[in-house]
């Protein structure tokens, strides 16, 4: 890997770890959450620049309370007798009987304090010896006070009841929050960015990098030592195409781009109305839900629902007649462009997308090729009056369009918007036609991203897009345009 490919992946890493995203899972790291909190835990465990790490830093913080809590408490508890300052010096400290002191209690605080502190913020240890012996010597040590203690004649045994209960609790929590949330978040966040800075930021970066001592020259020529680099197209074999040049297909690959579009037209239907869908994260606009169902064919797919005050048929006509246009309202989209229309309804396109999910995805390129139609109830082109709107895209080749050295090219396995009229009832009798709006997506975006961080990621990519739909229609309504 050579230092920029290194600095690129390692800048990756640390926008996953660094932004504020929860996402879980990756097919070789497992997961049992869903994606909120990867950009919450991952970030939480990670450990910017060599310094302390968010979940420690809370860790240290809650170690702080406790003792500055122990001590307010057995503050008031003392105070509660109606002795001066020096009296209370003197029976509670200087004087200590640990029949009648609880003073002991604070100082068993200030031992957790000194011992954690010591070892996990200044040490920067990651194992839980140190903090099993806190606890153990806490638990052992305030059981002994219980029975040791002169409660006949305390004047306010409730407050001493919880000054005791309260140590025993704060020092049980102090375990717990290390051993369940700081040492493992600090591991799974550590485990991901070594995962992604060692296996790069694509799949082009090579598997073996060059062993070669600096300032050594090979004897060996450029290209065999540079192998993995891709060398020069000929001049017979396809090449990438102008922009101002038009893609000439054969008939017989015009019929395979039509019978392949309608295929994936028909399977997005198929899939969008499965059932047993299952809840990922609720939008902050009532009604928005983004779902998920795993596939035999297509793995695990997600499905957007919310409302869009528009008619349907406008939105359709945009997405259809004004691709191109995308990126003039819709932040996510960098490039939009048709590539060749092939038949009505039927057209290759190429998009670059801004990437998402707080900078977890990098921008990713597309080749698409969409269908679009208006379909009746049973998902076959409507006769009459049209059920719902359809545009529906699956990722093809182009002669013309490889990948791009500088990109990762995504995948769009199965995907379509959807949009289905809904008639609302306003006051005053008005009445407005709606649109139920549902984006099926299924993507492979390649790269080395791990799958339980794309999970995180695609959730919130799916409601922040809807954000931009809803303003676009807003803008449009504003200006009268339907």
């Amino acid at each position: 890997m050579t230092d920029y490919q290194y600095r690129e992946a390692r800048e990756a890493a640390e926008s996953l770890l660094g932004s504020g995203i929860n996402p879980h899972y990756s097919r070789n790291i497992s997961h049992s959450q869903s994606v909120n909190l990867v950009s919450e835990d991952l970030v939480a465990g990670h450990r910017p620049q060599g310094k302390m790490s968010t979940v420690r830093r809370f860790f240290c913080l809650f170690v702080t309370f406790d003792i500055l809590f122990t001590s307010l408490m057995w503050l008031i508890c003392v105070v509660m007798k109606g002795d001066s300052l020096e009296q209370i010096i003197n029976s509670e400290i200087i004087h200590y009987n640990i029949k009648k002191s609880l003073f002991d209690i604070v100082m068993m605080a200030i031992t957790r304090f000194t011992l954690l502190l010591l070892f996990y913020a200044l040490l920067y240890i990651n194992n839980w010896s140190v903090i099993a012996l806190s606890t153990g010597g806490t638990c052992a040590f305030l059981i002994a006070k219980v029975f040791v203690f002169d409660w006949p004649n305390a004047m306010q045994p409730v407050y001493q009841v919880f000054l005791i209960l309260s140590s025993f609790t704060l020092a049980w929590s102090e375990a717990w929050f290390l051993d369940f949330r700081v040492l493992p978040q600090e591991l799974q966040a550590k485990q991901i960015l070594d995962h992604i800075v060692h296996h790069g930021a694509s799949e082009r970066t090579p598997l073996l990098a060059p062993q070669r001592p600096p300032g050594v020259q090979s004897t060996y020529g450029e290209s065999t030592v540079n192998w993995f680099s891709p060398v020069e197209t000929p001049e017979h074999s396809p090449r990438r195409r102008k922009a101002e040049e038009e893609l000439i297909l054969t008939q017989e690959q015009i019929d395979e781009y039509k019978a392949k579009a309608d295929e994936a037209m028909h399977d997005a239907w198929r899939v969008l109305n499965l059932q047993n869908w299952r809840l990922e994260k609720k939008g902050s606009v009532r009604g928005d839900v983004v779902e998920s169902i795993h596939t035999d064919h297509h793995g695990k797919v997600y499905r957007f629902t919310g409302l869009v005050d528009c008619p349907p048929q406008f939105l359709f006509e945009e997405f259809k007649n004004n691709l191109t246009r995308l990126p003039e309202w819709n932040p996510t989209i960098l490039k939009s462009e048709i590539i060749k229309e092939i038949a009505d309804g039927v057209d290759l396109s190429y998009q670059v997308t801004a990437g998402g999910g707080r900078g977890i995805i990098a921008p990713r390129d597309f080749i698409i090729l969409r269908r679009t139609a208006a379909l009746g109830r049973d998902g076959r082109p409507a006769a009459g009056e049209p059920y719902c709107y359809v545009s529906a895209g699956v990722s093809v080749t182009v002669p013309g369009r490889p990948p791009r050295t500088d990109m990762v090219r995504g995948h769009n396995k199965v995907g379509c918007w959807v949009l289905k009229p809904k008639t609302v009832h306003l006051q005053g009798g008005k009445i407005e036609q709606h649109t139920v709006f549902q984006w099926l997506m299924c993507c492979d975006l390649k790269g080395k991203i791990p799958m339980f961080v794309l999970d995180a990621a695609f959730a919130t990519v799916m409601l922040d897009y809807i954000v931009h739909v809803r303003r676009f229609a807003s803008d449009a309504k504003a200006k009268g345009l339907f």
